[in-house]
């Protein structure tokens, strides 16, 4: 078994890794590492705990033993002296490999034994750590380290200790779909990427053909460097290289997505549109209403005014069973139009953040993460009055009951919101 799946399905084990205890699994045995101690010298140093554990199945049971094994030296007190009672010469020395040899082992005993490894590792955690923070009171065995998973252990690289601390594993476990697509990795692709990185949907595709070149580094999530853009490569295989450095699962695919390679998408789970007007996004669309496939198109439409940036940003959602809105309104415009406010290339991070902030609330409300009490299919923000309009709820939002501005953010003019012809939005 996986140390990273023990300490998940463990809550002693999870506790001593949220409160930031370098734990480990190696061969069986419980390490716990970077324990401050003072030495024979009277000095700080450091070293690990070490002791076998007792397991049901994937999880922890109350340890059998109440012996702590130590790797790296023998803990003194202040001075350099013995600890009362803690270490005791004729307990077994524990081993988990040539490298985790124990030095010494104590045997406290509290009455009935310990509750669980949380309760012996900290016991034995604060008679160690005391001594040592006398001589040098910034020292602590809360380092935060990550915990590695193996490559059949999830997709994160590393234990997922946010949603434990926060207390919402059981609603993030819903955002873990098999498959989900982002077609179009510019300026809100980007970000889209980045907010579902950091969920546990299994394989994340990448459909883009154009290269990450300097002006996308300007709307772009991070700081891409010098070599980055020297480097000369394809959006999705810069985005890969990112991500992958957090989770696996990341699926590059360097060419834009048209009725040569549509089918691609028909088993996705979900789909995110953040790419340009024209005649292929047509396609796209039929294709995912045909085969009731769940989708979120975005888009960034602003012009540059005498007193500043203005327009909006807009989401328009496609569920099965819910798709009569998507032509019927003409939500989504799919050619570029003679309307030149529409027909532009500005785009500014912010508004590629929200818009991509605006399409992942929505993704994770039809998924049960968050409360919807509206399920709207269409929202626009519009920047001038900073307000958001949304339509198509549950109770229905009719037109009428719209507010002016509304109704020109949905209407006519506002469809075109976001479909900018100049770059994938």
């Amino acid at each position: 078994m996986s140390g990273s799946r023990l300490v998940r399905n463990s809550a002693d084990l999870a506790r001593l890794v949220q409160d930031g205890y370098a734990v480990r699994i190696v061969g069986g045995f419980l390490v716990v590492d970077d324990i401050p101690f003072v030495n024979d010298e009277a000095q700080v140093q450091y070293g690990s705990f070490l002791c076998p554990l007792d397991l049901s199945g994937d999880t922890t049971v109350a340890p059998s033993s109440h012996v702590m094994c130590f790797v790296g030296g023998v803990p003194r007190d202040k001075n350099g002296q013995p600890i009362d009672g803690l270490v005791n010469d004729s307990v077994e020395k524990w081993s988990a490999d040539p490298d985790l040899t124990a030095v010494c082992g104590f045997s406290q005993k509290p009455n009935g034994g310990y509750r669980d490894y949380y309760e012996k590792v900290t016991y034995y955690a604060a008679m160690v750590l005391g001594p040592a923070q006398t001589v040098a009171p910034e020292v602590t065995p809360l380092t935060f380290k990550p915990v590695e998973t193996d490559e059949d252990d999830g997709v994160f690289l590393y234990l997922d200790t946010f949603s434990s601390r926060a207390g919402i594993t059981e609603f993030n476990s819903r955002l873990a779909l098999k498959k989900v697509v982002i077609v179009g990795l510019g300026g809100t692709g980007a970000y889209l990427l980045d907010l579902l990185a950091k969920t546990p949907v299994v394989a994340l595709h990448l459909y883009d053909g154009d290269f990450f070149r300097t002006h996308n580094a300007y709307r772009a999530p991070g700081a891409a460097g010098i070599e980055d853009l020297r480097a000369g490569l394809k959006k999705v295989h810069y985005y890969e290289q990112m991500y992958s450095a957090m989770r696996r699962g990341i699926k590059a695919h360097p060419v834009n997505v048209t009725s040569e390679n549509v089918d691609e998408l028909l088993d996705s789970d979900f789909v995110f549109l953040a790419m340009d007007t024209g005649p292929d996004k047509k396609i796209i669309i039929d294709a995912l209403v045909a085969n009731s496939v769940p989708f979120i198109d975005s888009g960034v439409g602003v012009s540059k005014d005498a007193d500043g940036i203005n327009g909006q940003v807009r989401i328009t959602v496609s569920l099965p069973g819910r798709i009569e809105h998507i032509q019927r309104d003409s939500l989504i415009s799919f050619f570029v139009g003679d309307d030149a406010e529409y027909d532009t290339n500005l785009q500014v991070a912010e508004l590629n953040s929200l818009t991509a902030n605006l399409a992942i609330f929505r993704y994770k409300k039809h998924l049960g993460f968050y409360v919807d009490t509206e399920n709207e299919l269409h929202t626009v923000y519009a920047i001038d009055s900073n307000e958001l309009y949304n339509r198509y709820g549950t109770p229905s939002v009719q037109s009428e009951d719209i507010e002016p501005d509304a109704q020109a953010a949905t209407g006519s003019a506002g469809t075109n919101a976001g479909d900018s012809s100049g770059a994938a939005v």
